[in-house]
């Protein structure tokens, strides 16, 4: 997103004073003078703030009280001053303590419950705009008092004609208005900040303010939110246990989401649980499997998986045991294929003990950083992981060591995707779930079982034979282009200085072994996947099967062929 100076234009010159003036007011100036921005701070301002910071310190000098909030606590109080989209920043940036201290990380959750709800009759409004009929003709009742009230919506139970019931989320008036010129002041003061103080550089402000951008701007589109909440029922067609809402399509637009509604006991509310007969153990086995299944199968994840996003539910007609339902898909994180790769690689290290390995693929996933110190940040890494594997007394787990691993490279400048610090924040919430529903859980022993069954998954001859086509596709377009391509590269040859003649028989032989040694690539590449995959199914758990075939051996033979093939395609040289 490209994002203009906030001077630009008269409605952000308005906006920006304002925001500056709010955090002067309360008490953050400080960085004002070394980006030269005081001046926008009106006068009135300048002097009320003035006169309230000499009654403070006056009540420190002759009282010895000290009134004057906490740095995190005026933070959160201008954010919320200044509205939704600053509130929406204060609860991103609690999901990042690899960018902001714990104490600010844990203020900024604060503002999850800020939000004031819309008045009498407005979401009403908005929805009969929205789907342009009135809303009786949908509903056949819309409860006015909102189930729950976040900085950009706030959802509503109702009933439709046909009785069924649903929540309806309803897009806050006039976010989008505000938000975009919002975007442009962090914007704004990212670039200054990482002029002025190049020790922020390593935090990145200027592309946290395009991240934040980005992610807001998807946010507050519910149509993009329906479309996650449909690909996470699509995850989880086949596991009963796991509940995601259906999308009611012919009723949602960009400001309006109508969802089945989806009510149960908060998966964090123990005592509840345990009065309705549901099993603690059972609960957080659940929700383990389901976001492992998340992180390490589908490299797409619900990225704020708090206690307000989970519910435990009764036995259906369909499923008679423990079931838990997941909603509010917003906010959700994605991680390309060879991220995923090596995070099973670091977490299959984890669970075998070898601490070396864990921290080179850790290393493998970081982002170059100018300054890093990777040197340091491997001791500590080496340190937090160690503690974790030999320490008995700590209840900490693999989802322990990772998080604060993660964290840790902030500190020696060592950077990772944005994506993955979330998965790294949303494993380590459920798994602090997991063990204040039953603290007697052995985290290592419960995650093993579930990273044998990634590696199953990502090794399976289903996965390699789809993974192999597509890549049959890339060498097929390759091969068929190969003629046009050489052709072009010896025309330009002829343009030039150097002179080359072409000899047809010579282009055709070329190509032939082209042919070859693509094939010879692809089927080493295949040959060393299913070695590698074979042995690490083997150690991990030597009884895994599919089709009821054993994992580890059925791989281990179909690689012996898979080199025997190759070795007779090496020994097959070009005709001299």
């Amino acid at each position: 997103m490209a994002v203009p100076d906030p001077r630009a234009t008269i409605g952000d010159i308005r906006r920006f004073r304002k925001v500056m003036t709010v955090l002067f007011e309360e008490g953050l100036s400080f960085f004002m003078d070394d980006l030269e921005l005081r001046y926008l701070v009106p006068m009135r301002s300048r002097m009320k703030c003035a006169f309230s910071r000499g009654a403070r310190e006056c009540q420190r000098a002759f009282l010895g009280v000290n009134v004057e909030p906490p740095l995190e606590v005026r933070m959160r109080l201008a954010f919320e001053r200044l509205g939704p989209t600053f509130v929406k920043l204060g609860q991103i940036l609690s999901l990042r303590p690899d960018i902001v201290p714990p104490q600010y990380a844990k203020e900024f959750a604060k503002l999850q419950d800020a939000v004031r709800p819309l008045g009498p009759g407005v979401a009403e409004k908005i929805v009969e705009r929205e789907l342009r009929q009135p809303i009786e003709n949908v509903f056949a009742s819309f409860e006015e008092r909102p189930l729950a009230a976040a900085s950009l919506a706030q959802v509503h139970r109702a009933t439709l004609r046909n009785g069924t019931r649903v929540a309806v989320k309803v897009r806050r008036p006039g976010v989008e208005s505000s938000l975009k010129p919002d975007i442009h002041i962090m914007a704004y003061v990212a670039g200054l900040l990482e002029r002025s103080f190049p020790v922020s550089r390593r935090f990145r402000p200027v592309q946290l303010a395009r991240e934040f951008a980005d992610w807001t701007l998807r946010e507050i589109d519910f149509e993009v939110e329906g479309a996650n909440t449909d690909r996470f029922r699509a995850m989880f067609k086949d596991d009963p246990s796991i509940v995601i809402p259906a999308v009611y399509w012919e009723h949602t637009t960009a400001a309006v989401l109508v969802t089945e509604l989806v009510e149960g006991i908060k998966v964090d509310d123990k005592d509840a649980l345990v009065a309705a007969g549901i099993d603690p153990k059972a609960l957080a086995l659940t929700g383990l499997k389901a976001g492992l299944k998340q992180f390490f199968i589908e490299g797409f994840f619900h990225a704020d998986p708090h206690p307000g996003n989970l519910v435990a539910l009764p036995p259906s007609k369909e499923y008679d045991g423990l079931r838990l339902g997941i909603y509010d898909f917003g906010m959700v994180g994605t991680i390309p294929e060879k991220s995923r790769y090596e995070l099973l690689g670091c977490f299959s290290s984890f669970i075998n003990s070898d601490v070396e390995a864990y921290v080179r693929h850790i290393l493998d996933v970081a982002e170059p950083a100018e300054g890093a110190d990777a040197d340091a940040f491997s001791r500590e890494a080496r340190a937090i992981v160690t503690s974790v594997l030999y320490k008995p007394t700590e209840r900490k787990g693999v989802a322990f060591a990772f998080y604060n691993v993660l964290l840790a490279g902030a500190k020696h400048g060592v950077q990772f995707p944005s994506d993955l610090v979330l998965l790294g924040k949303a494993f380590f919430t459920l798994e602090t779930m997991g063990l204040r529903l039953y603290p007697e859980i052995d985290l290592n022993a419960t995650f093993r079982p579930y990273v044998v069954e990634a590696l199953a998954h990502e090794f399976s001859p289903r996965r390699l034979a789809a993974s192999a086509q597509g890549e049959v596709f890339d060498l097929l377009y390759f091969l068929k282009h190969l003629p046009d391509r050489t052709k072009a590269l010896f025309e330009r040859l002829e343009r030039g200085t150097l002179g080359v003649k072409i000899d047809l028989q010579e282009l055709h032989d070329l190509k032939t072994e082209f042919d070859r040694q693509n094939d010879v690539r692809v089927l080493a590449l295949l040959a060393v996947t299913l070695l590698v995959g074979s042995a690490i199914v083997l150690r991990l758990d030597e009884r895994a099967s599919a089709l009821g075939l054993p994992l580890g051996g059925a791989g281990f033979v179909a690689a012996s062929a898979l080199v025997v093939w190759l070795f007779i395609l090496i020994r097959k040289r070009p005709k001299p």
